[in-house]
């Protein structure tokens, strides 16, 4: 009978096969007997030799290769690959071109063993440089063919060791109690127990460019349990590959940001703007709360302000999917909690086509608005609305401006039937400032005057789907500039959805004609992956308010 596997070594890679074959080397040296692991190679994309170097190694390691057709960055992908194939307990992740000490398998799964709860293990990685300025001469340096007697000689000097030293001095070895121990494990070199990946899900894969996916996972890892730990003997070099720092800051702040409206906590907020090192210090003298504790806490206010049972809620979105998109968990919600939630479409959809891919046939401006009013009624009752809950406007996409009056008049409508109905508590509409396309902007501005003229005074709160990195990504830009600054006093407030995550993907993925190729002529979606991909993972909704 075999022994069982004890852990998968996962390697994402890209057109990197000579630093693979390095990494794959000191895999075949590990103390942790060759039949005790496995390795899983997962190959990105490459153009290279990649496929027959890992082939190579199959007489030595117990390896599977995958292979993904090069789609851009997806390492996130190529790690989830290697977590759904691991046969181990416990998941190593490592990149290609990590040097492996021969006892680095052994340390990792001894750091597991030593604890009952789940752990999160950060390997030691020497000769990691930031922007590689001492990448040539580390070159030159490194003992390829004693990687352990490397390493036993670059303690002893002081020379090239984990960048993270300076955190490790600081807060020590044992930094597992800090508000935030996760932001140090960086993926080039660590560990944690395959079901927990999995459970907690895995990499997100909307990151799609350098930077904060690991940290993405060790965050999730910790608010799970995780407990977080240094094992110096689990280490390995890092060997220098061409890289610019200043190209991967560019990289990770679109990355940051993306993670702080994510999670939408105080905490999570800090990485957009300060350096990992200083986190922890600032969560202290803030008093910040942890992460759990402020979500519960605005899980409370969100509920005692909707009421008991809530009132009437009115969502005007601009365009059909605006309302998952921006409020989809929130709509949720609220129709569970027994309101009565009513969405409000102003324009038609009838231009994503031809506006954002230049396609004007099959489907039709025309054809679209038809199937376009199916798709958000069917994605309205997936939230829980029934089919007397959305109006459809039915004004033309992308040419709001040209009908301000006629729209006008029939929002005034709507509110004035609204109030005859039983009132409305709450009203969720695009920012009249903040949003940048043109129809979203004029719906919330047009909305807000409407309100205004009738005396009516529910809880409003404002969503911004349409900011310069959406503008960016999508490739489309229909502007109109405001004509009046954000309101005095205004605050971003932060709605948990989490447990109605599920509801707001299934109502986005009803949306076929913007989230799918549904043209013959499409060769990318409406709405570009990446965003798309965002949309699912975010487990909090933000939204600007007055206060109130």
């Amino acid at each position: 009978m075999s022994e069982p596997t004890l852990c998968s070594v996962v390697v994402p890679t890209y057109n990197r096969s000579d630093l693979l074959r390095h990494t794959l080397d000191s895999l075949v040296r590990q103390t942790l007997p060759a039949s005790r692991f496995e390795v899983i190679v997962v190959d990105d994309g490459s153009r290279d030799d990649t496929a027959a170097v890992a082939a190579s190694y199959e007489d030595r390691l117990a390896l599977r290769y995958f292979f993904h057709e090069d789609d851009g960055y997806r390492v996130a992908r190529a790690r989830n690959t290697g977590i759904e194939h691991a046969r181990g307990e416990i998941c190593v992740l490592v990149d290609s071109g990590v040097l492996l000490h021969s006892g680095a398998l052994r340390a990792h799964l001894d750091s597991h063993a030593a604890h009952e709860g789940p752990v999160a293990v950060c390997g030691y990685v020497y000769c990691f440089n930031e922007d590689n300025e001492d990448g040539a001469e580390i070159q030159r340096a490194i003992d390829f063919a004693d990687p352990d007697g490397f390493m036993a000689g670059l303690t002893e000097e002081g020379r090239w060791l984990d960048i993270r030293e300076e955190f490790y001095e600081k807060y020590t070895d044992d930094f597992a109690d800090l508000p935030a121990p996760w932001l140090v494990w960086w993926t080039c070199n660590v560990s944690a127990r395959t079901e927990q990946l999995r459970s907690t899900g895995m990499f997100d894969d909307a990151y799609r460019s350098w930077g904060a996916e690991d940290i993405d996972m060790s965050y999730r890892l910790h608010r799970d349990g995780a407990r977080f730990l240094l094992n110096r003997e689990a280490a390995a070099v890092h060997v220098p590959h061409d890289k610019s720092y200043h190209a991967n800051m560019r990289s990770v702040a679109g990355n940051y940001r993306y993670f702080a409206s994510k999670y939408g906590t105080p905490i999570a907020s800090l990485v957009v703007d300060h350096h990992f090192f200083a986190i922890n210090d600032l969560i202290r003298e803030r008093d910040l709360p942890a992460c759990a504790d402020f979500l519960a806490a605005a899980d409370r206010e969100d509920t005692a302000a909707a009421g008991d049972p809530p009132g009437p809620v009115l969502v005007f979105s601009p365009h059909p999917d605006d309302d998952v998109i921006a409020c989809g968990g929130t709509i949720a919600r609220r129709a569970a909690q027994g309101a009565r939630v009513r969405v409000v479409f102003s324009t038609d959809g009838s231009q994503s086509h031809e506006a954002v891919l230049g396609i004007d046939r099959d489907p039709t401006p025309e054809e679209l608005t038809a199937v376009r009013e199916k798709e958000a009624g069917a994605a309205a009752r997936v939230l829980g609305l029934g089919p007397d809950d959305v109006t459809f406007l039915g004004f033309r996409d992308t040419a709001l401006a040209e009908s301000l009056p006629e729209f006008r008049a029939r929002v005034l409508e709507v509110l004035r039937e609204q109030q005859r109905e039983g009132g409305v508590a709450e009203v969720y509409l695009p920012h009249e400032v903040r949003e940048l396309n043109a129809d979203h902007r004029l719906t919330g501005e047009t909305v807000l005057d409407c309100l205004a003229e009738l005396g009516l005074t529910p809880r409003v709160r404002k969503f911004v789907v349409w900011d310069e990195q959406t503008e960016a990504e999508f490739a489309f830009v229909n502007r109109n500039e405001p004509g009046r600054a954000p309101a005095p006093g205004e605050r971003l407030v932060t709605v948990p959805v989490r447990d109605q995550l599920p509801r707001k993907r299934a109502a986005l993925a009803e949306h076929r004609t913007q989230v799918d190729l549904y043209s013959p002529a499409q060769n990318r979606p409406v709405v570009p992956e990446v965003f798309a991909a965002r949309v699912r993972g975010r487990e909090t909704e933000q939204f600007w308010t007055d206060g109130g």
